[in-house]
């Protein structure tokens, strides 16, 4: 195609007009910096300059005039226009200072303007996002709180018989027994009697049962640096059942409930930030993630320890987590499933699926991972294969 048959009919704001000549001035902005007693200046690189469009336009016709008319009238016209170039296209440009127009009676029905236009860019102010994982943190610490207030009001020793504390006692030590809340090297805490988890010393647990404010923040504490978030859940302390439901009975059983709840929210919590903090590969992942913090938190809610100041931290707790989900998944890549017809190679697989930017992109070895693939030289056939897109 000739270059004569790529120019556009040129017009602004939708008024037609002929062309002689256009001229167009591009480069950068430079601050230049030169400094006293240095022979070498240095050149600060501001950014692109905005494009100048000077095009000499050219009305023409026994009825000229009506066509100058409307061009001055579109360039009079406050803002930004269209201006269809024929050399450079559809712009969006304001005209920048003044056109000059000139008409004579030796070139009697012509009308000649210049006109200097500067492209309109766009206004781009900074955008306010939320520091999601900062709201997450606080809510954290705002959950701990609350159950640790719940607990408190639900959990007492204060005036019961032994067989109720040595309860309390079992059952406290049946918490630090499960995987990953071990206290760890105790000579380590003991040397920190500030710490949370000194509470929770063989020889101040019995003290820490009659505070239970102090209690509930060392168990906290522990489910935070446990290594086994998942093992918390199975957590439970049955009831004990009484032919006679004496006040010290109701209130074993509710020093149980209490200790089982207060375990349960810390492990829903700090399962809730794990799963906040992990990077998810895929859309599918981060579904995936979602969908375990609403059902466990769920779970938690729907308990009758949980009481209501705990439950009000949940709920807003579950709601940072949702929302902040929603501000990754625009980004997130999706998964496809291939079901392949014969058995092939992870390498072939990886090259006929995403070219030749696979090994840069580490594709194999995605493939690998995500599909547990036993040899990377053969890839089942019939079993469906799941691929980042």
């Amino acid at each position: 195609m000739a270059w004569r048959d790529k120019l556009r009919p040129a017009s602004f704001r939708g008024v037609p007009f002929k062309v002689d000549t256009a001229t167009l001035t591009a480069g950068r902005r430079l601050a230049r910096h030169e400094y006293p007693q240095r022979d070498i200046p240095f050149m600060e690189d501001m950014g692109r300059k905005a494009r100048e469009y000077k095009v000499e336009a050219l009305i023409v016709g026994a009825d000229y005039m009506d066509g100058r008319d409307a061009l001055i009238a579109a360039i009079e016209e406050s803002g930004a226009g269209q201006l269809v170039h024929p050399y450079y296209g559809t712009l969006q440009v304001v005209v920048a200072g003044e056109c000059q127009i000139t008409e004579s009676t030796q070139h009697g029905g012509l009308a000649r303007i210049t006109i200097p236009f500067i492209e309109a860019g766009q206004q781009q102010e900074p955008e306010a996002a939320t520091d999601t994982q900062a709201v997450l943190a606080a809510q954290y610490e705002t959950c701990d709180a609350a159950f640790a207030a719940d607990f408190a009001e639900d959990f007492s020793i204060d005036g019961q018989p032994d067989f109720v504390v040595q309860d309390a006692l079992d059952s406290v030590n049946a918490a630090l027994r499960l995987p990953g809340m071990s206290l760890g090297n105790l000579a380590s805490v003991r040397a920190n009697p500030l710490s949370p988890l000194s509470t929770l010393l063989p020889e101040n647990l019995l003290t820490s049962l009659g505070n239970p404010q102090r209690l509930a923040r060392g168990l906290l504490a522990l489910v935070r640096n446990t290594s086994n978030v998942l093992g918390l859940f199975d957590f439970a302390l049955p009831q004990v059942a009484s032919g006679v439901q004496t006040p010290a009975r109701t209130a074993q059983n509710s020093n149980r409930s209490a200790l089982d709840g207060l375990i349960r929210q810390a492990a829903t919590a700090r399962r809730i930030m794990e799963l906040v903090s992990s990077e998810p590969a895929t859309l599918d992942d981060a579904r995936a993630a979602r969908s375990e913090i609403v059902s466990r938190a769920d779970a938690v809610l729907l308990t009758e320890s949980t009481g209501q100041a705990a439950g009000d931290a949940l709920v807003q707790l579950r709601t940072d987590a949702v929302a902040h989900f929603a501000t990754i998944t625009p980004s997130l890549p999706r998964l496809t499933r291939l079901l392949p017809q014969a058995v092939r190679p992870s390498l072939v697989l990886a090259h006929d699926f995403y070219g030749d930017d696979w090994l840069a992109a580490g594709r194999e070895d995605e493939i690998i991972a995500r599909n547990r693939v036993r040899h990377p030289g053969f890839v089942p056939a019939g079993q469906t294969v799941l691929l980042v897109t």
